[in-house]
């Protein structure tokens, strides 16, 4: 259905139409949402440049078809590419929509993502701190989206060895989606498999025993829902 109405847009209104740009840039994400990155990364580079021909090089729109193109290339491995392009979209997203917008930590925490995967731990830390600040200024302490932020710092802490940092994080995102009225949110079987692996890396097996089972539970309810 998505190739039907890219079609249909080319004819009409035009190839280089901003509408275009939209239906090359659906049809990326489902190929992204599938594991296509060979079928999606050409879509998106095309609906990048369809969009900054229309909408212009610094439209809030460019940001968002930038940050997804990175996040290919995150999963690709191809970190100098994913850097490059979130850099650009966090410059984009700070001009256009200020520095406090919330898209900005979403755009921090991908970036520290990247670092991250390199080993860029220090780069990775101060990026999770700033994103995780702006979500609580802007949500506030104990909103569901803080559990993201907590989650990915606290694997930054992880990935050095530095266990008592990231516990308290883990059991702060959990505290909080513990409250949420939807029990099975997803960020909270992630919270309850960091929390799990944890505990593994540090000897203790007989701690919380449940937390793994009942993380697998959550996803297999979400995937049956």
């Amino acid at each position: 259905m998505y190739w039907q109405v890219l079609d249909t847009r080319e004819k009409s209104p035009g190839p280089t139409h901003p509408d275009t740009g939209i239906s090359l840039y659906n049809l990326a994400e489902l190929y992204v949402a599938q594991g296509h990155y060979t079928k999606a990364e050409p879509l998106l580079q095309r609906a990048l440049a369809v969009s900054e021909a229309a909408l212009g090089p610094d439209h809030p729109h460019i940001a968002q078809i930038l940050n997804n193109l990175a996040l290919l290339y995150l999963a690709q491995g191809q970190y100098a590419k994913a850097e490059s392009l979130l850099d650009r979209a966090l410059a984009i997203s700070e001009k256009t929509l200020g520095p406090t917008h919330p898209g900005i930590a979403t755009l921090l925490g991908n970036l520290a993502e990247v670092y991250r995967n390199q080993g860029k731990y220090d780069q990775a830390e101060v990026l999770q701190q700033r994103a995780l600040a702006m979500r609580e200024k802007t949500h506030g302490v104990d909103h569901p989206e803080l559990a993201m932020s907590l989650n990915n710092l606290g694997l930054v802490y992880v990935f050095q060895g530095q266990y008592d940092k990231a516990r308290p994080l883990y059991q702060r995102a959990l505290a909080i989606l513990e409250k949420t009225p939807e029990s099975t949110h997803p960020d909270l079987a992630t919270t309850l498999s960091n929390l799990t692996l944890l505990h593994y890396l540090q000897g203790q097996y007989p701690h919380r025993p449940g937390l793994c089972c009942n993380a697998r539970w959550i996803f297999v309810k979400k995937r049956l829902a």
